[in-house]
Formats: structure tokens, C-alpha cells, sequence
């Protein structure tokens, strides 16, 4: 039973996919974008992550087309608003928990992949960042640690 509805999950999410158009990704070589090694589990994908300081002490992270497993059959943009922020000296930190992200071009944000806790630091253009997402979601959400460092040209 569990393998039907996750079949069926996933021929919803492909179904959806198709109409979103993804072609906003970064290209190679923009500048403000985090490039570097997303690690899930025992899945590594090379991927782009921005940061944008915001007024009031907040960061939005952008991820950009990403996937998180070898079988995911699609790739999609995660947005994560509003992380407090402090900045010292060339040091940026961020952090959150129980954050709802935006997904794909969603007007509002999706509980359905929450994280319980996400944060991060910017430092001399290296963007390190570790995620983990809430424990009681469905399937194989549930409870999955991401980690990511990256560098900005």
C-alpha cells in the first residue's frame, strides 16, 4: 500500500512539474550565487544557492533547481523567507526552525516540507548551511539532513 501512494505521489508531483516553468535557474556564472557540493544522505548534487539580506535582520536562501535523491524525478526551486539574521564584522549568520519553504513558484508556503531547523553562515564569499527537515512529514521527507558549502565568484 505504502509503494501505491508513493507512485502516486510522485505522478502528482511530475504532473504538476510539467506546467512549471523552471527556466529562471541560474545561470553558470552569476554573481551573488553560492556554487558548491548540496549533500543528502548519501547523495551529492553540485547546485547554486543565493542569499539575500533583507531590511529588519532577515535572509531569504533561494535553492536553485535542486534534486535530493538519485530517483527524484523532477528538480525543484525551494525558497526559504525571512531567517533571522546577524552580521559582525565579515561574518553572516542565519538560523530558523520550524520554517515553511516556498516551492517552485507556490504563493504560499508548503508545510508539507518543513524544516525543523535550518541555518547557516556567510563568510569571505563561503556559504556553509545545514538544514534538516521536520520529523513528522510524509515519506521520505521526514527527518532528512542536508549540509552545503559553496563559494561565490
Amino acid at each position: 500500500m505504502k509503494k501505491i501512494i508513493r507512485i502516486l505521489f510522485w505522478a502528482i508531483v511530475v504532473a504538476f512539474q510539467s506546467c512549471i516553468d523552471n527556466s529562471s535557474t541560474f545561470p553558470e556564472d552569476a554573481d551573488g550565487v553560492f556554487y558548491g557540493n548540496l549533500y543528502v544522505d548519501d547523495y551529492t548534487e553540485r547546485v547554486g544557492i543565493s542569499v539575500t539580506e533583507n531590511p529588519g535582520s532577515t535572509v531569504d536562501i533561494f535553492f536553485d533547481n535542486v534534486k535530493f535523491a538519485k530517483g527524484m524525478p523532477v528538480r525543484i526551486d525551494i525558497t526559504v523567507k525571512g531567517l533571522a539574521s546577524h552580521e559582525t564584522d565579515d561574518l553572516l549568520s542565519f538560523s530558523a526552525v520550524d520554517v515553511d519553504p516556498y516551492i517552485n513558484k507556490e504563493q504560499n508556503p508548503q508545510p508539507a516540507y518543513r524544516f525543523s531547523e535550518i541555518s547557516g553562515t556567510v563568510k569571505d564569499k563561503e556559504l556553509v548551511l545545514s538544514a534538516k527537515m521536520s520529523d513528522d512529514l510524509g515519506g521520505t521527507r521526514a527527518g532528512k539532513k542536508f549540509s552545503f558549502r559553496g563559494m561565490c565568484k
